[in-house]
């Protein structure tokens, strides 16, 4: 508590603004309003305050001004027993000129700052450093924004020139796109009509393909004409009637006009126009199976009746010479279905219709020839009977004609069915493998998107696996490096000290301040006597050294195992180089002559995948490496140690050092060795 020394005539202050520091020139205003008075030679008041009143300005006095804490404060009745009497006045002193450490520094503050604000010049310079610190924090915030703008507009201009890029690519694809495009339309326009009649002719052979699983009874040959009879057979029955009317035609005379037909007069006529259009309709409505049953069904009938009329007629030598009738079983069997039968049909027509020309010209010679013979029967007026058995044995021998002529081509059928056959089962053996070959792909396919998802994924983890590493090895391998290096320096400076007492022996690789790349410190330590220049086989295998690429202080006897080990790193370099050409040319082979984007993609990111897999194994393998090393630094300070300090060092031969002879150093050496190669390995 300080009780302020400066007085303000005048009555009361009004309230101002304050400064923590002057220097500064920051302005705050003063919370306190002070009403200071004084009263020389303790004069009297003019009004005495009431009790009460006084008792709680004395009380907010503590608290506010004096902060007391609260257990400190004193109740009302105390605080009105000490304005009683000659305490009011004290204590009205106290209230009006004792005040706290913090109002006092404001008040001088404000006391000085009343000085300094009257004085025009120390205005004006307040005023032109703040016009002056403003006017820098606009030029810097213009800097800030210009250089802002410049990397804005240089951000632009890269982003608006590969945008200009990616345009001119994305309208050469498009027009790209378009040419293949109207290609393709073209020659979808052109297969659009073979399509058509492809479709048409699928569903023509489905429809005859689905009717000849159907089998078809035809039911005895007595019954035929009193019941029912199948589709098949009624239009087989037309077309062999309709055949028959055009060979009577041809082969008949005409009793009524008593002249005979020519072939020339009805060969274009409406009677074989009939036949052709009931044949063609036959042979689309119906499956080859079937119809070849019906032609089967209708010859036995024929020759049923043939049979019965030699009987009637006693002509018994035809019927010894016509062959037995096929088994009514045999006609039975439905032929499996056959895909191609009706474009193999049609071309087997074209064939007959280059042979007709040859037997046309024969047939018209023939009927010629029966014309004369008709004629020349005629004129030799015979009897009924003997007229009637020359017509019954004509028609027997046309009939007999036109059975071999249906068994021939019911056996070509049966042959044509068979390649038929043969060629289904191959097409459905290709569609199984066409199947096959579809699901391998949705397969791979799937394998190749699990792959992209897992590609991702790993690129994910990846991209944060360089931070972590680097974190870590500042963390841990910093450290230890900086805490092992003076170790380090001081143990090279005492190897450089006793490295000039053996100026003949090579200790550069024991020396060397860093591995010097990628290549650990050797850990292995020379030999004094077969590296030495004098030695017989030292300068041999100072150049097989050097030609392996091995350090200089490398030991001898380790040359060999090491060139072991360079040849199966070879020989795995060389398997490794022919197994990735032989996987370039299987890609090679494999991918179409111009990858997609979506290949590319793939490309790309296995590629990336590959790198960062790479990077990952690297990492792990330095991190290793660095661990091994800072567990072998302590070993391998010890085996030095050991090496320097060892009594062998100047032993001769013939002599003991320490009880034991050259030989018997060098056995515990090579000991010393193999235990230091267990430990390195």
């Amino acid at each position: 508590m300080s009780v302020g020394s400066e007085t303000l005539q005048g009555g009361k202050a009004p309230a101002c603004l304050a400064t923590d520091s002057v220097t500064s020139g920051a302005l705050v205003t003063s919370e306190a309003t002070a009403t200071l008075e004084y009263e020389a030679g303790g004069g009297g008041r003019g009004a005495v305050m009431e009790l009460a009143q006084e008792a709680r300005e004395l009380g907010r006095w503590a608290a506010e001004e004096m902060e007391a804490p609260v257990a400190a404060r004193a109740p009302e009745s105390t605080l009105r027993r000490l304005c009683l009497g000659q305490g009011a006045d004290i204590w009205a002193y106290v209230l009006r000129h004792v005040h706290s450490q913090r109002s006092v520094k404001k008040i001088r503050g404000n006391l000085l700052w009343y000085g300094l604000q009257d004085s025009p010049e120390a205005r004006r310079k307040l005023e032109l450093e703040a016009a002056v610190a403003r006017l820098q924090a606009e030029i810097l915030e213009l800097d800030q924004s210009l250089e802002l703008m410049e990397r804005e507009t240089e951000a632009q201009d890269m982003a608006m020139e590969q945008a200009v890029q990616r345009m001119q690519d994305t309208q050469r694809r498009a027009l790209l796109l378009r040419a293949q495009a109207g290609v393709i339309r073209r020659q979808q326009r052109v297969l659009q009509d073979p399509t058509q009649r492809l479709q048409n002719q699928l569903k023509r052979l489905q429809d005859i393909e689905r009717k000849a699983r159907v089998d078809i009874n035809f039911g005895p040959l007595a019954s035929a004409d009193l019941g029912l009879e199948p589709m098949v057979l009624g239009d087989v029955r037309t077309a062999c009637s309709l055949r028959t009317q055009f060979l009577q035609k041809l082969l008949i005379p005409q009793a009524k006009r008593g002249s005979v037909l020519t072939p020339q007069d009805d060969h274009f006529g409406t009677s074989y126009q009939q036949w052709l259009s009931s044949v063609e309709t036959l042979l689309t409505n119906h499956p080859p199976g079937h119809v070849l049953a019906a032609m089967e069904h209708l010859a036995a009938e024929r020759e049923a009746e043939i049979r019965s009329l030699c009987n009637l007629d006693g002509l018994q030598d035809t019927e010894i010479a016509r062959p037995q009738a096929p088994d009514q079983s045999d006609s039975g069997q439905a032929l499996p279905p056959m895909v191609h039968l009706i474009q193999e049909g049609w071309r087997s027509v074209g064939v007959l219709v280059t042979q007709r020309g040859p037997l046309l010209k024969e047939h018209q010679i023939l009927s010629q020839r029966l014309l004369g013979l008709m004629e020349q029967v005629e004129r030799c007026a015979l009897g009924s009977s003997e007229r009637q058995a020359l017509v019954l044995g004509l028609r027997g021998c046309a009939l007999w004609a036109e059975l071999k002529a249906l068994r021939a081509m019911s056996q070509e059928l049966e042959e044509a069915a068979g390649r038929r056959q043969l060629l289904l089962q191959e097409l459905q053996t290709k569609q199984q493998r066409i199947l096959h070959w579809r699901q391998l792909v949705e397969e791979t396919q799937e394998q190749v998107r699990l792959l992209i998802k897992g590609n991702s994924a790993s690129k994910t983890r990846l991209c944060r696996s360089p931070g972590e590493v680097l974190a870590l090895v500042q963390r841990k391998v910093v450290p230890t490096s900086e805490a092992v290096a003076p170790q380090s320096q001081e143990l090279l400076r005492c190897l450089e000290e006793e490295a000039r007492h053996l100026p003949h022996l090579l200790l550069g690789p024991l020396l060397r301040h860093s591995p010097g790349g990628l290549q650990p410190l050797p850990t292995v330590l020379p030999s004094i006597y077969q590296l030495h220049p004098a030695s017989p086989k030292g300068s041999s295998l100072i150049v097989l050294s050097h030609m392996l690429g091995l350090p200089t202080g490398k030991a001898p006897e380790l040359l060999l195992p090491k060139a072991a080990s360079l040849r199966q790193d070879l020989l795995f370099l060389q398997d490794q180089r022919s197994l990735r050409c032989w996987y370039l040319l299987h890609m090679k082979t494999s991918l179409p002559p111009g990858p997609s984007t979506q290949e590319l993609l793939q490309i790309q990111a296995s590629q990336e995948k590959e790198q960062n897999e790479n990077l990952g194994q690297a990492l792990r393998r330095l991190e290793n490496r660095l661990r091994q090393t800072l567990e072998r630094i302590p070993k391998l300070q010890g085996v030095v140690g050991d090496w320097w300090e060892q009594p062998g060092q100047a032993t001769l031969s013939g002599e003991l050092c320490q009880g034991l002879t050259l030989p018997q150093w060098q056995l515990r050496w090579v000991q010393a060795q193999g235990a230091l190669q267990q430990l390195c390995g």
